[in-house]
């Protein structure tokens, strides 16, 4: 029987190196806009302040994961891109750090179990659906770090903002599906390029669109609804907007993937 390491607590020197790459970049990406003098010494604190949140968010990000796949006996294994993060910062430089593509990283689900010999299959089967499942607590969590900053903001001010700023991004960006095809359309425009492209980049909502479309339609416009709503309006209000839309867009795109039912036909 072969196994992978378990445990939620478990992580190698590579993650921990591809976590740290990610959360500086992101940190600079974030850090681009502060208010006040543009100054080296205001720029360095605002700097470390963000790093400090990012690190804060990666964490429970990672944390997250790795206890909802522990309940369908896999572990998750982080995997930085480093095209994502050229892609990341040349995004939050044209457009003046307004907007920051948060997704330099990404998971991989790895089952405890690869064979079993004279036993029967594992109880919970690790299938496209429960990837998606363990995919997707990551940006839920930050989606919710996102609506607890938000309550903090009368206290904190713009600490908790910048707190809410950052998940909001995380959560939204990583529910993208289909960055998978660029590099494939990249290498049929480019052949000569383009066929040098030997790691093509993910996010999670991948994970999450092609185990359920269902679900990754409601939670995907959940998350951005209720991201956006943030901005504006207070929590209970947000999240209920992002759901009462969530759920008309689950049956809208229910109803248009099934289609009508066929009426009975007499004979």
């Amino acid at each position: 029987m072969a196994t992978v390491a378990k445990g939620w607590r478990y992580i190698d020197t590579g993650e921990l190196r591809d976590l740290a790459i990610a959360a500086l970049a992101m940190a600079f990406a974030f850090s681009w806009r502060f208010a006040g003098p543009a100054t080296f010494g205001n720029w360095t604190g605002n700097f470390i302040l963000v790093l400090l949140l990012v690190i804060v968010s990666v964490i429970i990000h990672e944390i997250v994961h790795r206890l909802v796949a522990l309940k369908f006996q896999a572990r998750v294994r982080s995997k930085l891109f480093f095209s994502s993060v050229i892609a990341m910062l040349f995004i939050t430089v044209i457009t003046n750090g307004w907007i920051v593509f948060a997704v330099p990283w990404a998971v991989t689900v790895v089952p405890w179990y690869f064979h079993r010999p004279g036993k029967p299959f594992p109880k919970w089967h690790l299938g496209p659906r429960e990837t998606g499942i363990i995919a997707l607590a990551g940006p839920l969590s930050n989606f919710f770090i996102a609506a607890i900053a938000k309550m903090l903001i009368p206290s904190l001010g713009l600490i908790a903002e910048k707190l809410m700023v950052i998940n909001i991004s995380l959560a939204i960006f990583n529910m993208l599906p289909l960055l998978t095809l660029l590099p494939v359309v990249f290498t049929k425009m480019t052949p000569f390029i383009g066929s040098r492209v030997r790691d093509a980049p993910y996010v999670e909502g991948e994970f999450v669109f092609f185990g359920s479309r269902s679900l990754w339609a409601f939670t995907f416009s959940f998350i951005v609804a209720g991201g956006l709503c943030l901005f504006v309006l207070g929590v209970l209000a947000s999240v209920f907007i992002a759901f009462m839309l969530a759920v008309a867009l689950w049956i809208a795109w229910h109803y248009w993937e099934f289609g009508k039912p066929e009426a009975p036909q007499l004979i």
